[in-house]
C-alpha cells in the first residue's frame, strides 16, 4: 500500500556541507508530508534536485523513519 506524500515547501540554503559550502554551493531543503500525519525533511545538492531526485531521497528517508516507528526500549 503506498502512502501519499504532499510537498510542503522547498527553501534553497547554502550546504550544510563544509567543502561544498566552502565552494560556495546552495542545496534544497524539501520538506514534506506523508499520509496528512508526519512531516520530515530532506537535504539535496541544489544541482541534482530534480523531481525524481528529491521523490528516492524521500522513499529512502522514510523507510530509515518506518524501521523505527513502533519501537519501544526501556532506558537504564
Amino acid at each position: 500500500m503506498g502512502h501519499e506524500v504532499r510537498i510542503l515547501d522547498t527553501r534553497k540554503v547554502l550546504s550544510p556541507d563544509p567543502d561544498r559550502a566552502k565552494a560556495g554551493k546552495m542545496d534544497l531543503v524539501v520538506s514534506y508530508q506523508v499520509d496528512g500525519l508526519r512531516t520530515g525533511f530532506v537535504i539535496l545538492p541544489k544541482d541534482r534536485a530534480t523531481d525524481l531526485e528529491i521523490q528516492q531521497a524521500i522513499t529512502a528517508e522514510e523507510q530509515v523513519t518506518r524501521a523505527g516507528v513502533g519501537k519501544s526500549f526501556t532506558l537504564p
